[in-house]
């Protein structure tokens, strides 16, 4: 996930590469566009070719999911150049499309035929469900999948973290350490205007930190209106609140809460006989929930 556009910029900005006049963005705003690279660097995508590792000599540069939130969701909204919208309102269609291990989920948890409509509420819950159990679901299991066989390679590889991309700063200050470590003669003055057009070209990022506001807000008890939200932020809050909140399970309803002040009603008066242990936690006070491996087994 963004590696074609780390690579454009390594090819464009490196003296150790032919020079490359066009721009890698398509209509959509990813960096998908064919051009002609070079082979001086190996940046590696998320679906690589199995035998890239046992075929080819290293160094292999990487992008890292420490960002779980916004791996997944500009992974699902622009992966393959499908421009998913992750925000609708009403039932989703084509979800179908999506990645399959998000399909697959769906399907098995929750009993739904592939050929209808899905209720958005289905989607968010599945989704929380992965974010509370990140060791064992997603696009960031399948990345760190990736990256520890890249380290079997034991090469000299470079692991470039996704918030990297965040801010033009972290940007350069990453690719800094990558022309220290392999001598690239970056020339970096030219980032800021490449990098400036991957911010307007993604609406993923632009509306990334406001989960994080929410968050805040929810734990300081201020009252913040809720912007429209995608259904992976939904489904991200919704995790961060049941892994905060012992006892609590969040709402299987199409409509999120217009603004903090209803999540923070909500958690206060979440009555106490509807109170059990989670079972979408892996584990509780630090011991393996039984009633997550009780679902697992079933």
């Amino acid at each position: 996930m963004h590696h074609n556009f780390l690579r454009y910029v390594l090819d464009s900005c490196s003296a150790l590469t032919p020079e490359i006049s066009q721009l890698p963005f398509t209509n959509t705003g990813t960096s998908h566009m064919e051009l002609n690279y070079s082979d001086v660097f190996k940046v590696i995508g998320p679906k690589p070719d199995k035998r890239i590792c046992d075929t080819e000599q290293g160094p292999f540069i990487l992008c890292v999911a420490d960002d779980p939130l916004y791996y997944e969701r500009a992974s699902m909204s622009r992966e393959g150049d499908k421009n998913n919208d992750l925000a609708q309102s009403d039932n989703f269609i084509n979800w179908q499309s999506w990645n399959k291990h998000y399909v697959d989920g769906i399907v098995d948890n929750y009993k739904i035929e592939e050929d209808k409509p899905l209720p958005k509420f289905i989607i968010r819950d599945s989704v929380k469900k992965g974010y509370l159990d990140l060791k064992n679901n997603g696009l960031v299991l399948k990345n760190k999948t990736l990256v520890d066989s890249v380290k079997s390679t034991k090469t000299d590889n470079y692991f470039f973290p996704v918030s990297s991309f965040f801010t033009c700063e972290k940007f350069i200050n990453e690719l800094s350490k990558l022309d220290v470590k392999y001598n690239l003669s970056l020339d970096l003055g030219k980032v800021p205007y490449i990098h400036d057009l991957f911010l307007k070209k993604n609406p993923i990022l632009q509306t990334h930190f406001v989960v994080e506001k929410i968050l805040t807000a929810i734990k300081n008890n201020e009252n913040m209106e809720i912007p429209e939200l995608d259904v992976f932020q939904e489904g991200y809050i919704y995790a961060k609140l049941e892994e905060t909140n012992d006892f609590v399970l969040m709402p299987m309803i199409e409509a999120f809460f217009k603004n903090t002040q209803e999540i923070i009603e909500y958690l206060q008066y979440y009555p106490r006989h509807y109170k059990a242990m989670n079972p979408n936690l892996p584990t509780f006070n630090g011991i393996p929930n039984p009633f997550h491996l009780w679902n697992l087994k079933k």
